[in-house]
């Protein structure tokens, strides 16, 4: 599906970067768009086309002049519009109203508002684990209020325990749950609502990210204490990576899931790397949330991308087999060194 967004003229503000050409491009239309002449509610044009390929900060930039050339039926009643408020210091450091820049930027005007849910659980005695999950419902953001957060939290808490149940690996098909060490013991989701309006930066600062009310919580009942069936913990810090993977290339389109540390049954024989079937189970395992989840509410699983203020919906899921490291895991534990030498 083609995104679609109104440029806009030109304001004072924008005159020192349009002066100083940082990440102005003079394309027009921009790579891979058309612009569709529209009446409603004013004269002017619509930018369509495919967003995500172009550079989220970009500018996209040409002359009033040169927009309406491609809109010959409207040109006229375009010019006079603008020409109606062209006027006190713009016209005087533009000049000419035909060169008053137009300006497209693929990511202005954009809102995206998602459901953020954390799954939590415990290692051990010392330390916690959590990974998240964003759903979304295209074409009808999501707003629940608190009640509605709760709600949907026990909601995703009772499908999450069936989850680890229902979920089958291996020959004879175990239990999904069986295949992680008595340490780690689901506890808890955590549901809440953000929006966000403005991108961050490259290097992932600024933006506007707001949750609406605190995150509601609900247990997870039942799971505490039976997950795992044989087999010592790996170490906490070992994780098995999920990619959840979107129609959108580029790391924008992608999203990833932490699981907790597996049991040492999971690492196949004099390989290093887990066994394909216990990889797998994890990737399922998700999987079936998703679609319990589409079924029941609506919502759809997502891949939020903050800098290009898009929500992209989730298609497949992939696991590695390579085990994975979370290194804030092995914070909390004591290491408890043992003497093992000392000078005769």
């Amino acid at each position: 599906m083609a995104d679609s967004a109104y440029p806009r003229l030109a304001t004072l503000g924008d005159l020192p970067r349009l002066t100083l050409g940082t990440n102005v491009s003079g394309t027009w239309p921009p790579p891979g768009c058309t612009v569709v002449p529209v009446a409603h509610p004013d004269p002017w044009g619509l930018v369509v086309g495919d967003f995500e390929a172009l550079p989220a900060g970009e500018w996209y930039v040409t002359t009033l002049a040169n927009f309406v050339l491609s809109m010959p039926a409207t040109a006229v009643s375009i010019m006079a519009r603008a020409a109606s408020t062209f006027v006190g210091p713009i016209a005087l450091a533009v000049g000419v109203v035909g060169q008053w820049p137009v300006i497209f930027s693929p990511i202005e005007g954009r809102t995206m508002r998602w459901i953020k849910s954390t799954i939590r659980g415990t290692l051990g005695s010392v330390e916690q684990f959590q990974f998240g999950v964003n759903f979304g419902q295209p074409g009808d953001d999501p707003d629940l209020d608190a009640a509605g957060c709760a709600a949907f939290a026990a909601s995703l808490a009772a499908k999450w325990d069936s989850v680890l149940v229902n979920t089958t690996f291996g020959t004879g098909g175990a239990a999904w749950h069986s295949q992680f060490p008595p340490d780690v013991k689901y506890t808890e989701v955590g549901v809440c609502i953000n929006t966000q309006t403005d991108a961050t930066a490259a290097d992932g600062s600024g933006g506007n990210l707001a949750q609406e009310d605190p995150t509601e919580w609900a247990p997870i009942n039942g799971i505490t204490g039976r997950a795992g069936s044989g087999g010592a913990s790996l170490p906490y810090e070992v994780s098995e990576c999920v990619t959840l993977h979107t129609n959108k290339r580029g790391p924008s389109g992608r999203g990833r899931v932490y699981l907790p540390p597996h049991t040492t049954l999971a690492v196949s024989p004099g390989g290093g790397v887990f066994d394909s079937g216990y990889a797998t189970a994890g990737g399922k395992a998700l999987g079936k949330l998703f679609e319990l989840v589409t079924a029941d509410e609506g919502y759809v699983p997502v891949v939020v991308s903050r800098r290009r203020i898009v929500l992209n919906e989730v298609v497949q899921v992939s696991c590695g087999i390579v085990p994975d490291s979370q290194r804030r895991r092995r914070w909390a534990q004591l290491e408890a060194p043992i003497v093992a030498w000392n000078k005769p």
